[in-house]
């Protein structure tokens, strides 16, 4: 155990999964580049709606396009992970023979084998706004990714487009991905469209009406706290929440991340089968401590409050970009029975919640008819031959 843990046995497994990848991209790079976009995940074995709606944004703006969409997460277990290795493989050939790139997190494939000046590699990362610290301004720290293994992993490297969903997350996501704030192109994530979409809003509101017919005619409240990778729940009790806010009037729907072990005990609503997203178009209002979806309820016009019974420890260990909670705007408690009070008293509004989308989630250029319309014109006109320059100029 003394010696493993000398070696870092799973750092030098890292330095060798990269090795066997250069080799491979190497061979690869015989291949010849299509005009081709490739879509690559790992948050997920499912595409994200972020995906599907971009792809179908780039085929309306240039039918001629190859558009490959891959969605895979890493599967526990070491036989697994073999079998994942050779699905890598996949992943390389269409990089190998796309001109553009796009990853929504970090992406050994992006990351860790040699850049191709015939590929332009953009990150969009799966989280409107830039509120608590991710990625590289996080290493070392709790909550964030060991160094050495980070340095073996070539965490974050490699981008030639960040997009940021407004101007005053492009230095917090040049910070956390590691480039000159010069890459980091302002274009909200396609999600905003169904957000701000009446069609789907309506669509959703007859699926979630014949799932849940009891709730009809009921006031909904959202609960979708922050992933906590220490395994924490920030010392709120769902359950203390749902009655509390059942007592306030409301019917509460929690969401959980799909890491989070969702609680056993009875009356606990958490509403399978329908995301987030398509969650708060359904939701009178949305209650979080410290997660970015914040900004989606905003985007929805959904007012929000705050709870954040441990934020002085929190912020210790994981520290934000924006200042927490006055950048935001909101009304916050620090506990069940103050928020809940916070509730009845109807303490947040339409202008608080419009003034915090117009800082965090910058309005589409109408030219571009739509969010994905938008992103979709930054993916086709990314340059990968000519020399990198600041392209928001």
């Amino acid at each position: 155990m003394v010696l493993a843990q000398r070696l870092r046995l799973d750092v030098l497994a890292a330095y060798a999964a990269r090795f066997a990848l250069t080799l491979v991209s190497v061979v690869m790079r015989v291949l010849p580049r299509r005009h081709k976009v490739m879509l690559l995940t790992r948050q997920s074995s499912r595409p994200p709606s972020d995906f599907l709606l971009l792809r179908d944004a780039i085929l309306r703006a240039d039918p001629t396009v190859e558009v490959v969409m891959i969605a895979k997460m890493v599967p526990p277990g070491i036989l697994r992970k073999f079998g994942y290795a050779l699905h890598l493989l996949v992943e390389m050939y269409h990089v190998s023979t796309s001109r553009v790139l796009v990853v929504d997190g970090y992406s050994i494939i992006a990351s860790a084998t040699p850049p191709s000046d015939r590929l332009t590699v953009v990150q969009l990362w799966h989280a409107l706004g830039a509120l608590k610290k991710f990625g590289l301004s996080i290493v070392g720290q709790r909550g964030g990714r060991d160094p050495m293994l980070a340095k073996a992993m070539r965490m974050h490297a490699g981008y030639d487009i960040v997009i940021a969903s407004a101007e005053r997350c492009r230095e917090p996501f040049a910070e956390a991905f590691g480039v000159d704030v010069s890459k980091v192109v302002v274009a909200p994530l396609p999600r905003v469209d169904k957000l701000r979409d009446p069609a789907h809003k309506a669509k959703v509101r007859k699926r979630f009406e014949y799932l849940y017919p009891d709730l009809v005619g009921q006031k909904v409240a959202l609960f979708a706290p922050t992933f906590r990778t220490e395994g924490l729940m920030s010392g709120i009790d769902p359950l203390e929440l749902t009655q509390a806010m059942s007592d306030a009037g409301y019917a509460m729907i929690t969401k959980l991340h799909p890491l989070v072990p969702v609680p056993t005990e009875g009356g606990l609503r958490t509403a399978p089968g329908i995301s987030t997203q398509d969650l708060l178009l359904v939701s009178d209002i949305f209650i979080t401590d410290y997660s970015s979806a914040v900004f989606e309820a905003a985007v929805a016009e959904v007012p929000s409050y705050l709870i954040a019974p441990d934020l002085n420890s929190y912020a210790q260990r994981r520290d934000f970009y924006a200042k927490y909670p006055d950048d935001l705007g909101l009304p916050m408690a620090s506990s069940v029975d103050e928020l809940a009070e916070t509730v009845r008293s109807g303490l947040a509004d339409a202008e608080m919640t419009r003034v915090m989308r117009e800082k965090f989630v910058a309005e589409v250029d109408t030219d571009h008819g739509s969010a994905s319309d938008h992103l979709a014109q930054v993916i086709l006109h990314a340059n990968v031959s000519a020399p990198r320059r600041d392209i928001n100029a």
